[in-house]
């Protein structure tokens, strides 16, 4: 029985899949978003996590790393937000705009400037209308902040999810997608489950390439390049969200998928002039991460 691919029945003349034209960078958020794809940031309702995705629209339009995870790619950031008041959302902007975020910078859009409130990605008008703005601005992502006020489907059925998700990911195209919606119940400050606890069906979570749970403490994480794992986080009196190794998190990432150093001591020895600390800090950093991370990102074994 022929494949339903072959190299010269699928791909022009003389060129392997590999050589296809691809994105020069893979990520645009390392490692939970990849350049086109999409990502889920969830959690309870109020806990804060508008303030969390704004902070990484910002960062995706300037560079600067996010809860310590590192942006590779920019470019314009759409971020509509259909969940909120115009007025109170333009409040939290201000706040943003006096911390020194190029929150102005950010193409925004609410339910009254889309002018088909109530908004329903299903309809083809709202689609298309969605559709013309993205194309004058060609973003690299576009924030949806909420889902659920999207679409008027049942989001406990996965035919409708499909449908939906489907039709946002058609409107970006090629640009990246992040979801922002809530946990299906009341949210207490554990891992739970990153792909169960979502609201609504299953399918939502299972088709992103990377899936965040926010708490009032931690930021939970996985993706299609990441195992499963958590980072410590809090809020300052000004609302915006600081990973409590902030610092720290990247060169941890950078020395523990090296796979040159397969030992402790060589790990400590790269870490400490990245973070500016003694060998021995280092040893008792990387030590503490592994405990509550057993199976970093490229760990591929370590001695003594």
């Amino acid at each position: 029985m022929p494949e339903l691919f072959t190299a010269t029945t699928a791909l022009p003349l003389g060129v392997t899949y590999r050589q296809l034209p691809r994105a020069p960078e893979t990520w645009l958020l390392e490692p939970l978003l990849p350049v086109g794809g999409a990502l889920l940031l969830y959690g309870s309702p109020k806990v804060g996590k508008s303030f969390a995705a704004l902070q990484m629209a910002c960062s995706l339009l300037d560079g600067s790393s996010w809860m310590g995870f590192q942006v590779r790619t920019t470019g314009p950031v759409v971020y509509l937000q259909l969940d909120t008041p115009r007025s109170l959302w333009a409040t939290r902007l201000d706040a943003f705009a006096a911390a020194g975020l190029p929150v102005d910078r950010l193409h925004l859009g609410d339910r009254e400037t889309l002018d088909c409130f109530p908004f329903d990605i299903m309809q083809q008008d709202h689609m298309m209308k969605l559709r013309d703005a993205l194309l004058v601005i060609t973003p690299t992502v576009v924030f949806i902040d909420t889902t659920r006020e999207v679409h008027n489907l049942d989001e406990d059925k996965s035919t409708s999810m499909k449908l939906v998700i489907a039709r946002l990911q058609a409107v970006v195209h090629p640009a990246a997608l992040v979801l922002i919606t809530h946990d299906r119940k009341p949210a207490h400050d554990s891992s739970a489950s990153l792909i169960n606890d979502s609201r609504g069906s299953n399918y939502l979570p299972g088709r992103m390439d990377g899936i965040l749970r926010l708490t009032r403490k931690h930021l939970y994480y996985i993706g299609r390049a990441v195992e499963e794992s958590s980072l410590t986080c809090k809020r300052d009196t000004q609302g915006f969200w600081h990973a409590v190794c902030d610092e720290t998190l990247p060169h941890l990432h950078t020395v523990l998928t090296d796979p040159t150093l397969t030992t402790l001591a060589a790990q400590a020895r790269a870490l400490a002039p990245l973070i500016e600390r003694s060998e021995e800090a280092a040893r008792s950093l990387i030590k503490r991460y592994l405990l509550a991370h057993p199976e970093p990102v490229g760990q591929t074994g370590q001695t003594e």
